[in-house]
């Protein structure tokens, strides 16, 4: 039955209305996500089969697909997919870009429908799973995926004013806020170190995040911020972890953020670099997997950003040191920048960074799964 309709159908093209639209929305248990087709060929991003209440994991070569009970086996770059037992084929293979695996549009326009009729149904270009329950299962606590989520500055501290008087403090609150809806929808447990126009002091910030993971292994840290430097020509976008600055421009960063300080009140109490990095850190685990997450966010933001990517980028920052968990800083645009700064306050552009952020956290916690009991609490 399942090779009679694989035969039958990957002749056909997409239905017209369908192909010209290039978007999709996926609905499950009342909640629904769009989807934008990508490539010369359709193709949705591995996100839209989590929309649609499948668990998607990794394997050799490719990825598994867990919905409605079956397993759907994936190789990268190959128009073949195992399932049920059978061998079946595509007429274009999946693709990965920058911000991961890529499946045909076939497969979610007409594949899903048939192979589980009345359970996935089409209608336009929704596709809704129909027995999603209303509600995702409760994780167990020791299992939870935990972000902590710290808009940079604050209050007093208006961080870098751009031009028209952008504001860095409020345009990283939004972002904060655009991402952590986005990590809610996908069943993350999210903290913002602020949630207003508050100061919170620079050090306390990773004290926060310690508390708010509570002893629970599988948690991170994501600090955000817009970048500027007194060369308005400068654009483009960097991440980093704690460690310490090679560069004289990594010095620059970190002193730029460090100095946030200064709104504090009272004076700074010295940190030396490398003592708060040894000190500061559990074991080399934080390093390794700051590291990991830093590559990830820098890939992940490179799809959908116009500037140059600077890399993913090590200094002493104040705000990451101490924190017991994989901590980054993503630097995610330059204010100082006309035209970044005009992106910088558009919801496209926060949409479109919280949305590559959200799926190079999801992609860092599917690949240190195995990894969070070797970080301690």
């Amino acid at each position: 039955m399942m090779r009679r309709f694989l035969l039958a159908v990957t002749g056909l093209a997409l239905p017209a209305a369908l192909a010209a639209q290039g978007s999709i929305r996926v609905e499950a248990g009342g909640a629904g996500a769009d989807f934008a087709a990508s490539g010369r060929v359709p193709a949705y991003p591995v996100e839209a089969l989590r929309a649609l209440g499948a668990e998607v994991l990794p394997a050799a070569g490719g990825f598994r697909v867990v919905l409605l009970g079956d397993t759907i086996r994936f190789w990268t770059d190959s128009p073949f997919f195992t399932a049920r037992a059978a061998v079946l084929q595509l007429v274009h293979p999946v693709v990965a870009d920058d911000s991961g695996p890529c499946i045909p549009a076939q497969f979610f326009l007409e594949w899903l429908p048939a192979a589980f009729p009345g359970r996935l149904t089409l209608a336009g270009n929704v596709l809704t799973n129909t027995v999603a329950p209303a509600a995702r299962p409760v994780t167990p606590a020791s299992r939870q995926r935990i972000v902590i989520l710290d808009p940079g500055h604050g209050g007093p501290d208006p961080g870098k004013i751009g031009p028209g008087g952008l504001l860095e403090k409020n345009e990283a609150l939004r972002l904060a806020r655009a991402l952590e809806a986005l990590l809610v929808e996908r069943g993350y447990e999210v903290h913002l170190t602020r949630t207003r126009d508050t100061l919170i002091a620079l050090d306390d910030r990773p004290h926060i995040a310690n508390r708010l993971k509570d002893g629970r292994p599988s948690a991170l840290f994501v600090s955000l911020h817009f970048n500027s430097v007194t060369q308005r020509s400068v654009r483009g976008f960097e991440t980093f972890f704690l460690s310490e600055a090679r560069t004289e421009d990594e010095r620059r960063v970190a002193e730029m953020e460090n100095a946030a300080v200064a709104f504090e009140g009272g004076p700074a109490a010295a940190i030396p670099v490398e003592e708060a990095i040894l000190n500061g850190l559990r074991n080399e685990f934080y390093v390794r997997a700051s590291s990991d997450l830093a590559d990830e966010v820098q890939r992940s933001i490179r799809a959908v950003h116009d500037g140059p990517d600077r890399g993913v980028k090590r200094a002493g920052f104040r705000v990451l040191i101490g924190a017991l968990m994989p901590a980054v800083l993503v630097e995610a645009a330059f204010i100082s920048n006309p035209v970044e700064a005009r992106a910088i306050g558009t919801a496209t552009f926060r949409q479109s960074i919280a949305r590559a952020v959200a799926q190079a956290i999801e992609r860092f916690f599917v690949q240190h799964e195995h990894l969070w009991g070797a970080g301690g609490s």
